[in-house]
């Protein structure tokens, strides 16, 4: 008997995790979980300095802004490839489920086209940093080390998006028909 993944009984997650990009992927998820551990430590150190000792940790706010940037954009291109993202299935309904993989297809290319004019955008904005001498006004930490890091990580988001595109156009990807079935 077949059933669908997306049944509340049945469900599963649809990329495996012996995947070969998963290691790839690793790097930022780990370096996204390192930065957010860090933005915890710092938050706890900031609040008790704070409140017992009426003496706040100097630049937290600066380092909390730079910190969920990084959060953020280390985990992009694993969100992408997992298409984890937010969607919004308005078309759902009307498209037979034989187009999935075509729409996913043009979908993913879509969005890896975007994604690569970001990180292009990103790159221009940080080199104007690099060259201006840009840095946060109380630790005077430089903002173009970080926006390259996200011009990098955006550009990664693109490359994931042309995986899945590759993962599609071989029946593989994780809203494919193929995937979406289980045995039971």
């Amino acid at each position: 008997m077949s059933r669908r993944v997306n049944d509340p009984e049945t469900f599963q997650h649809a990329v495996p995790s012996s995947d070969s990009t998963d290691f790839w992927l690793k790097f930022g998820d780990g370096a996204s979980a390192l930065v957010l551990f860090a933005l915890m430590a710092m938050t706890c150190i900031d609040v008790v300095g704070r409140y017992f000792f009426n003496s706040p940790l100097d630049g937290a706010t600066e380092l909390t802004q730079l910190m969920m940037g990084l959060i953020v954009f280390a985990v992009l291109p694993t969100v992408c490839y997992r298409e984890e993202h937010v969607s919004v299935d308005l078309l759902d309904l009307w498209m037979p489920p034989s187009w999935i993989n075509a729409r996913q297809i043009v979908l993913n290319l879509l969005m890896a086209v975007m994604m690569i004019f970001v990180a292009w955008r990103v790159w221009i904005s940080a080199t104007f940093m690099a060259e201006y001498g840009d840095t946060t006004e109380f630790l005077a930490i430089p903002y173009a080390p970080i926006t390259y890091f996200i011009a990098v990580m955006s550009g990664t988001a693109s490359i994931a998006f042309l995986f899945n595109a590759l993962r599609y156009l071989r029946g593989q990807g994780p809203m494919s028909l193929e995937s979406q079935t289980l045995e039971i």
